[in-house]
């Protein structure tokens, strides 16, 4: 099995660039490796906190304002996804996020291949009415507390665990061509 690293950002606002809160999910060869989360402070111009997303995650401006700014945290990041396969439930949120801290902040844009949970639970369990996170996670008997960013990551991953349980495939590779998936790459 690859190595296996799922993000969920938690964002102030609809900008790409306020993310406030970001939750990290890191297996391999089926072991939980690490699981970690940090609040993050957004650039001023994408400091607003929306209620609309406020009543989502509950995450407040005054909760951010001593949080560590995107690049504070990136080493540890770029250590989790060091190797390592990204997956995200609804991977062009999340990944659009990181894309554009990295274009902000002029940090090198990690290389690693991803993938969307999403995606990948619509072609596994079809049965499914939704694919949302909260569904999904209770049809495999997932624990979550839905939008904190470290349940949602750990819930990411674990729904990949599953789906690899569910169809005897261990291979992220395997796992993509079973079910008519492809690995985008992070450019």
């Amino acid at each position: 099995m690859t190595k296996l690293c799922a993000i969920d950002f938690e964002t102030a606002n609809a900008s790409s660039l306020s993310a406030c809160s970001i939750g990290v999910t890191v297996i391999e060869e089926g072991v939980l490796l690490e699981s970690w989360s940090t609040l993050i402070r957004p650039p001023k111009e994408a400091d607003d906190f929306s209620i609309h997303n406020i009543l989502i995650h509950g995450i407040t401006k005054e909760m951010v304002e001593d949080a560590p700014n995107f690049p504070e945290i990136y080493q540890r990041l770029k250590q989790s996804m060091e190797g390592a396969v990204l997956c995200a439930h609804n991977a062009e949120f999340d990944m659009k996020v990181l894309r554009s801290l990295c274009q902000y902040y002029q940090i090198k844009l990690p290389k690693n291949p991803y993938f969307c949970t999403v995606r990948l639970s619509r072609s596994a369990v079809p049965q499914l009415a939704r694919h949302r996170l909260n569904t999904v996670a209770d049809y495999f008997g997932i624990e979550l507390n839905h939008h904190d960013a470290a349940s949602d990551a750990r819930a990411c991953a674990l729904i990949v665990l599953n789906i690899m349980a569910i169809s005897d495939l261990y291979d992220i590779e395997s796992l993509m061509k079973a079910y008519r998936q492809t690995l985008k790459v992070l450019v």
